[in-house]
């Protein structure tokens, strides 16, 4: 019986584990009353002198183009210098512009560059990306359900196995 609810046990933690992985990727942001789906991605890389903090909008307009406002937050002793983007985008403002309103047409990537204060350098080298739940990044990671559907799969066939060898045994 222990042998049955081990083997009931795996198969719905197999189940369980199934669902956010199959799941679908959740929307940058939708709009109300007709839903709007943002289809582009916009992924801000941290340079020296920040760490990734950062206010962001987004929104979609009546012509469905996705328009983004966004601003650096450097660490103390650091200012704002220029942004770098990567990918298709239009916009009225300088690059050298701490806040920046782009409008963006497929995925972005985007690179907030920061000197020290009283310094003429720019840091130009990036830091760890900021996957925070206040990133605009969408999505579940996957490797968390996958891994515990194998180790639930290794289970359930560790009691088949155990159930056979008992069954046969008798």
């Amino acid at each position: 019986m222990k042998k049955i609810v081990t083997v009931l046990f795996a198969i719905i933690m197999v189940a369980m584990a199934a669902v956010p992985a199959f799941a679908a990727e959740s929307p940058v942001a939708t709009t109300s009353p007709q839903t709007t789906t943002y289809k582009y991605h916009v992924e801000v890389i941290p340079s020296d002198g920040g760490d990734g903090k950062y206010e962001f909008t987004t929104e979609i307009d009546e012509e469905g183009k996705q328009h983004v406002h966004i601003i650096p937050k450097p660490n103390p002793g650091y200012v704002f210098d220029h942004w770098e983007i990567d990918g298709p985008y239009t916009t009225e403002d300088k690059l050298t512009d701490e806040e920046i309103d782009i409008v963006i047409t497929d995925d972005v990537k985007i690179i907030p560059y920061y000197k020290k204060k009283g310094s003429s350098t720019v840091e130009t080298g990036t830091v760890n990306k900021d996957i925070s739940s206040t990133s605009p990044q969408t999505g579940s990671n996957d490797v968390l359900p996958y891994a515990v559907m194998m180790l639930s799969i290794a289970a359930c066939g560790a009691g088949v196995v155990m159930l056979v060898k008992t069954s046969k045994s008798k």
